[in-house]
């Protein structure tokens, strides 16, 4: 089964639209209002999103009737998404037969998730300037260098050698990949003595 289709955005009078660069997708994103940008950038900063589509259609299916925000592919599985406002009757009604459950996001989770959005609103476009950049390498040695928790300052002085941006840069790819991670993105605005530590491998 081949992932849906996204279907073209219709702008209404006065709507606000939010242009992104989408990490995951190496494209960018066209989203309507506030809500949505913000489950976008739930989806993108989550390691276990590896890829997602925004306003999803069946490739076979009828454009009418969207029923979701998002179809994202999360841990190996499907998942459709819409943020809360329809009932949950008229948000099903476009989807197709085979899918999985709708999951509506309510405005109340969205906020609940308020400094962590707002910091990876701040780090996304770190990835968004370095995206023709190959840091593979950089980052490999910025994800040693967190074997030991320490802050992204301390990395910086470390690979003092390497450009303090691009540093910064591999240490935000390495927390967009999963590699990494910081309990500081959850509770305060993210700043260059925020701890950071290897995340552990599953076993």
């Amino acid at each position: 089964m081949s992932d849906p289709t996204s279907l073209p955005m219709r702008r209404l009078p006065k709507q606000t639209l939010h242009h992104v660069w989408a990490p995951k997708l190496a494209r960018p994103v066209v989203l309507n209002g506030l809500r949505q940008l913000q489950l976008w950038t739930l989806l993108e900063a989550n390691p276990g999103v590896t890829r997602y589509v925004e306003r999803p259609c069946e490739v076979d299916g009828a454009a009418e009737g969207l029923a979701a925000d998002f179809w994202a592919l999360r841990h190996g599985r499907p998942t459709w998404l819409r943020v809360e406002g329809a009932t949950h009757e008229q948000a099903t009604a476009g989807l197709p037969a085979q899918s999985p459950s709708l999951v509506l996001v309510s405005a109340e989770e969205l906020d609940r998730h308020r400094v962590w959005i707002q910091n990876w609103q701040s780090l996304l476009p770190y990835l968004s300037c370095s995206a023709s950049i190959d840091l593979s390498g950089l980052r490999a040695q910025v994800v040693a260098f967190f074997a030991r928790e320490a802050s992204l300052e301390d990395a910086e002085r470390h690979l003092a050698a390497a450009d303090p941006v691009l540093v910064r840069a591999a240490a935000i790819d390495g927390l967009h990949r999963g590699q990494l991670y910081s309990a500081d993105l959850l509770v305060s605005p993210w700043t260059a003595s925020m701890r950071i530590r290897q995340r552990p491998r599953a076993s």
